[in-house]
C-alpha cells in the first residue's frame, strides 16, 4: 500500500479584487468633504467714553467736642450744616457738652449736569474707639449737599445728586448722632468713616 502524504489544510483569509474596490470606495467617502453649512457674518460698533476722575477731598472732621456724663445715657446730634458751633449741637439725657461741634466736610469736583452718588457706610454709621477698646456708635448719618446740587435721592444705600455748578464743584457735609453710655468711660474717642463718590 502506497503510503498517502497529507497536506495541512490550510484556509486563507483575503479580499478579493471586488472586495478591495468597495473598501477603497468607502475610504473615499469617509474622507470626502463635508458639504459646506450657510454662514453669515455681522460688525457692530464698539465706543466707549473716558471720563475725568473724581476729586475730592475731607475739608473738615466730625467733631463731637467734649462731653461730660452725669450717669444717665444720652445723646450729641450735629446737623449736616456748615459752620457749626456748640450753640448747633443738641443734646438729650443726662450729658453737659462743651466745645467745637461741627460736621464733616467733603469738598469735591466732576462735570457739570452729571450724576453723583455717593455710597454711604454700611448701616450709615460708624464706630468710636476709646481707652480700654471702650466703644460708642455714632449712627443717623445725615447728609447736605451744597446749593449747586440738586438732591435726586436715595437709591439702595446711595445718595444722588445732579450737579449744577458750571465749574462741576461741590461740597457734602455730614453730621451725625452720637451715643453716649451713662458710664461711659473717659477719654478720647475716635474712628473713620468712608464716603465712595461715583458719577456718570
Amino acid at each position: 500500500m502506497e503510503r498517502g502524504r497529507f497536506r495541512p489544510w490550510v484556509r486563507t483569509f483575503g479580499r478579493t479584487g471586488g472586495e478591495r474596490a468597495a473598501c477603497a470606495l468607502l475610504a473615499a467617502i469617509a474622507l470626502a468633504p463635508l458639504p459646506a453649512l450657510a454662514q453669515a457674518t455681522g460688525g457692530a460698533d464698539a465706543e466707549v467714553e473716558i471720563l475725568d476722575p473724581v476729586t475730592g477731598a475731607v475739608g473738615a472732621d466730625l467733631d463731637f467736642g467734649e462731653i461730660t456724663t452725669t450717669g444717665t445715657a444720652g445723646t450729641v446730634t450735629i446737623p449736616p450744616n456748615p459752620g457749626n458751633t456748640s450753640a448747633s449741637c443738641t443734646t438729650t439725657g443726662g450729658l453737659i457738652h462743651t466745645g467745637n461741634c461741627r460736621a464733616a466736610r467733603f469738598d469735591g469736583d466732576v462735570t457739570v449736569l452729571y450724576l453723583l452718588q455717593v455710597t454711604r457706610p454700611a448701616g450709615n454709621q460708624l464706630t468710636l474707639t476709646g481707652p480700654m477698646g471702650a466703644t460708642m456708635v455714632v449712627n443717623n448719618l445725615t447728609y447736605n449737599m451744597s446749593s449747586a446740587a440738586l438732591d435726586l435721592g436715595l437709591s439702595g444705600n446711595n445718595l444722588r445728586y445732579l450737579i449744577l455748578s458750571l465749574n462741576g464743584n461741590f461740597t457734602l457735609y455730614v453730621g451725625g448722632r452720637l451715643n453716649v453710655a451713662g458710664d461711659q468711660r473717659p477719654g478720647v474717642y475716635n474712628g473713620q468713616f468712608t464716603l465712595t463718590f461715583n458719577y456718570n
